[in-house]
């Protein structure tokens, strides 16, 4: 009997997989991250703008307690808007999201919803987009911003 049960809690463990996505390896978990807007394109083939060209300037600020502040800056008015986040993985297609729920500042949510969330598709350690472009926004890509 002991047999088995030491058979089955190996192959348990053997077969399972650590979670390889979550907060811990994003690094959202260690410290404060700033991503900034670096490239928005539009619905037109060819349309892209990058840095001063583009229309506002905006960046998120990712805390280790699940919370966000985004900040967009215009030439005429900066507005913050803060909420909660969670990283979100779908297994089917090894995609990773995070979903931003916005407590304030509503008025610079890109979203397809209108639910006052707002979901970034996180490309790689240094980089995510916005999923506005999915519905005719404007596709942002931003960076993280190393210190």
């Amino acid at each position: 009997m002991k047999k088995l049960l030491v058979f089955l809690g190996f192959g348990i463990l053997s077969c399972s997989n650590p979670d390889d996505f979550g907060l811990d390896s994003t690094q959202f978990i260690y410290t404060d991250q700033k991503w900034e807007l670096v490239r928005m394109t539009g619905n037109i083939e060819g349309s892209e703008t990058t840095g001063d060209e583009m229309e506002w300037q905006e960046n998120y600020i990712f805390s280790p307690n699940g919370t966000f502040l985004k900040t967009r800056t215009t030439n005429t008015e900066i507005i913050e808007a803060t909420g909660t986040f969670e990283v979100i993985e779908k297994d089917e297609d090894m995609e990773h999201y995070l979903n931003l729920t916005y407590e304030t500042g509503k008025s610079i949510l890109g979203s397809c919803n209108g639910d006052g969330t707002e979901v970034l598709r996180y490309i790689s350690i240094k980089s995510i987009t916005n999923t506005w472009n999915m519905c005719d926004g404007p596709g942002l890509e931003y960076s993280l911003v190393q210190d």
